[in-house]
């Protein structure tokens, strides 16, 4: 049902990728960034946490540098047509109306692929329902968010690694 959103061009392959593998890793990684954040002090259980971190986002950067890719609006309109055909009755409102104002509000968050697949993801295995464009909006805006925050993190993780081991050797 992708021509809820827009209809298929002839001889189009889109490709969705899906990124629930890298649920773990970021809540790994997130653990790790809360922990770094309010530590007190350097301890040998931060270090071996950054350390399992660090490890956590070697396995998972590939997956995660694909996540983070600017989605072209065809990459949007697959994975909302999909989301969309989850839902077998989805109301009488002109769905084709309603998938396109979905698309370009969402592509006016200007998403990753991970961020658009994740919020899709997480809202049909929460929710009976059709999402309302907003609470799509908001999902896309708080996996954008996470994601954004776990680039950010392991861009630092060497770093803060290199600072809790130089804090431990010098105690």
């Amino acid at each position: 049902m992708r021509e809820i959103v827009e209809p298929p061009r002839r001889g189009e392959n889109v490709s969705v990728p899906t990124f629930g593998e890298l649920d773990s890793a970021l809540r790994e990684l997130a653990e790790a960034r809360e922990a770094a954040a309010v530590a007190p002090a350097a301890t040998p259980a931060l270090l071996e946490q950054l350390d399992r971190a660090i490890a956590v986002a070697a396995r998972s950067e590939d997956l995660l540098s694909q996540a983070m890719k600017p989605i072209p609006k065809a990459g949007v309109v697959a994975y909302l047509g999909l989301l969309l055909k989850a839902y077998p009755n989805p109301g009488s409102q002109d769905a084709a109306i309603f998938g396109g104002f979905m698309r370009d509000d969402v592509m006016s968050l200007e998403p990753s692929f991970g961020a658009v697949e994740m919020a899709c993801r997480r809202w049909r295995r929460k929710s009976k329902f059709l999402p309302a464009i907003a609470e799509m909006m908001l999902e896309v805006k708080v996996a954008k968010s996470e994601l954004g925050g776990a680039a950010e993190f392991v861009i630092r993780l060497p770093r803060l690694r290199a600072e809790c081991a130089a804090a431990l050797s010098s105690s």
